[in-house]
């Protein structure tokens, strides 16, 4: 729904037809985060790493404005072998996942048919058995 401006919110220099000079203080703004490239995580963490005084990784995290769980972040990217590789080498491996993942989803639903064909086949042969009046073994019975 759109509701309309009341004149008195509006800025002096946008009433004459101006265009204004600062943002409007009715429209917030969001912003933007930051995103961090592969070496610049990687030149960060090497930074991390040197830090052997006490203070001195606190006075890295704020002179970047990061937080400990983006070195956090940062350090399970490097252990998965997600930072220094190409784009092209990160797709395959999500199409390598991927694929893998449908391979085993076909295999579940191949071994829950063979179940289900098993178990009537369990269902069939009790049945028979009881027709015939035949004694059931139990499972115990079986390794006498």
């Amino acid at each position: 729904m759109f509701l309309p401006r009341l004149e008195k919110h509006m800025d002096p220099a946008l009433k004459n037809g101006h265009a204004a000079s600062r943002p409007d203080p009715q429209v917030r703004q969001r912003a933007a985060r930051r995103t961090f490239t592969a070496a610049e995580k990687l030149r960060i963490l090497a930074e991390a790493d040197a830090c052997r005084q006490p203070g001195q990784l606190g006075a890295l995290l704020r002179r970047e404005g990061l937080y400990s769980s983006h070195l956090a972040s940062f350090r399970k990217q490097r252990d998965e072998g997600k930072l220094g590789c190409d784009p092209a080498q990160a797709r395959q491996q999500r199409r390598d996942r991927e694929a893998a993942r449908q391979r085993d989803a076909r295999k579940i639903a191949r071994l829950e048919a063979e179940n289900r064909k098993l178990k009537v086949l369990l269902e069939l042969q009790k049945k028979v058995a009881e027709l015939i009046s035949l004694p059931q073994e139990s499972p115990s019975d079986a390794s006498i």
